[in-house]
């Protein structure tokens, strides 16, 4: 065979070869038409036993309603094996067309990083209604007037509370209006005392309040101060920090003063093979919103109040959002589905009904309290609403969502803190350090161009 027959076959194989693989691309996620005249779009969601039954239901139920578009569901591990899946795909032939805030990587650093589609053309062209849902929810999900994600959940920072502790203490029944002037720190520390047994042997120890708050700056805020600059929350940059300012000096020690002081909280050792509030043995512990379906394996009876006024009672916002990939091949398709998955008739009410978590929807309050209210019987239905109504109202959303590069800070500020937090190191020397520490980091993330 001659070299110029065999350079024609090889070429022929080549190009027989890639027109199999853009015939059937919609396997891939590249092209328009599957074999069966759909197109097949992907969806990034990660290994979560909860909430996968959920997301098979919602696609078969946006199947149903719309047979030309197959939703392939793509499971993977959480944290940074996410970003690192999505960013594969991102560069690859399949893109995640559809994903959203669940690795290390923020909702900035996907918009940073040119991940994230401008969903604002598909908004307006769709005539897509907002109508419900807190203005502020969808601005800290936008840049300059563009919208980068649409929320479907959300939830701020709560103290969860054994109600048979609460009981067995004559504690009254704490409050669900977030600005009740008697819900504050004084009142909180009385709480913790009465429901605290520190000399009780180890096997039958409880304890009366635990600091659960995430991110680190939570407690902060509670305290008038805050680890971060304002401006990150708005730009995503991240170009200054104040962790041993007075005011985050207060919550450290507050927090290690809980354990060692006061004893009210379980030391690290301790905690690692308590379980937490689980364990019934926990009276109250402040903790964001994935309490409510954290903990309703439990045998006690349990509810939420407000956090308490200390200086503030400014508690963290967590709002997950869905995203477009830019890189999609499928715009409108990608676009269909966030609609149904954002909307509240759709996908925000099955997965509120689904998980427990609030809907960023007020049209849709009701139903999340109707819910919880059975699995929180101490609390009536309009007592839910008020607490779940107070926490966005006096919620700031967090820094791990809006700031570039966050992840690179909290591993830093978990190394340091809970290094201290386990041997009782003077909070001031921590503070310090973790100020050098998180001003180094700075310079390693590098300079950044502001979001807005």
């Amino acid at each position: 065979m001659s070299k110029a027959l065999r350079e024609t076959l090889v070429l022929a194989m080549l190009l027989s070869a890639l027109a199999l693989i853009f015939s059937s691309c919609s396997v891939l996620g590249i092209g328009a038409e599957s074999f069966s005249g759909k197109t097949t779009i992907n969806w990034l969601v990660r290994a979560d036993p909860q909430n996968n039954p959920w997301e098979y239901q919602v696609v078969k139920e946006f199947e149903a309603s719309h047979p030309n578009i197959h939703v392939q569901i793509v499971i993977s591990p959480g944290s940074a094996n996410y970003d690192q899946k999505n960013e594969t795909m991102s560069v690859g032939f399949v893109p995640a067309d559809v994903y959203s805030t669940w690795g290390n990587n923020s909702w900035a650093d996907n918009v940073y990083r040119g991940f994230a589609a401008d969903l604002t053309p598909f908004i307006n062209a769709s005539h897509f209604s907002f109508e419900g849902m807190d203005k502020k929810l969808l601005d800290q999900y936008s840049v300059k007037g563009h919208v980068y994600a649409i929320p479907f959940a959300t939830g701020g920072s709560y103290i969860f509370y054994n109600v048979d502790m609460l009981k067995k203490a004559n504690l009254p029944t704490p409050p669900t209006n977030w600005d009740d002037p008697n819900w504050n720190l004084d009142t909180a520390l009385k709480y913790a005392k009465a429901l605290s047994t520190p000399d009780a042997p180890l096997t039958q120890r409880e304890y009366g309040l635990s600091d659960d708050l995430w991110p680190e700056n939570a407690t902060s805020l509670l305290f008038g101060g805050d680890i971060f600059p304002q401006s990150a929350y708005k730009t995503g940059v991240i170009d200054s920090v104040t962790a041993n300012s007075p005011e985050v000096i207060q919550a450290e020690q507050f927090k290690q003063d809980l354990i060692y002081k006061y004893k009210y909280m379980p030391n690290p050792a301790d905690a690692s093979v308590l379980n937490g509030f689980l364990s019934g043995k926990v009276g109250m512990t402040m903790n964001g919103v994935w309490g409510f379906w954290s903990y309703q394996s439990v045998k006690f009876q349990w509810a939420a109040a407000p956090l308490p006024t200390i200086k503030t009672n400014t508690n963290v916002l967590f709002t997950d959002p869905w995203m477009m990939s830019k890189n999609t091949h499928h715009p409108q398709e990608s676009w269909e589905f966030i609609q149904w998955l954002c909307s509240p008739e759709h996908g925000a009410k099955s997965y509120m009904e689904s998980s427990g978590a609030i809907p960023p929807w007020s049209q849709l309050i009701p139903a999340w309290a109707a819910k919880t209210h059975k699995i929180m019987p101490s609390l009536s239905e309009q007592q839910l609403i008020e607490l779940a109504q107070g926490s966005l109202a006096h919620g700031q959303e967090s820094i791990n969502h809006l700031a570039i590069s966050y992840g690179q800070y909290d591993s830093a500020i978990g190394t340091i803190t809970s290094a201290a937090f386990a041997s009782n190191k003077p909070v001031p020397a921590t503070l310090d350090q973790l100020q050098q520490q998180l001003q180094s980091t700075i310079k390693q993330v590098g300079p950044l161009r502001p979001l807005q």
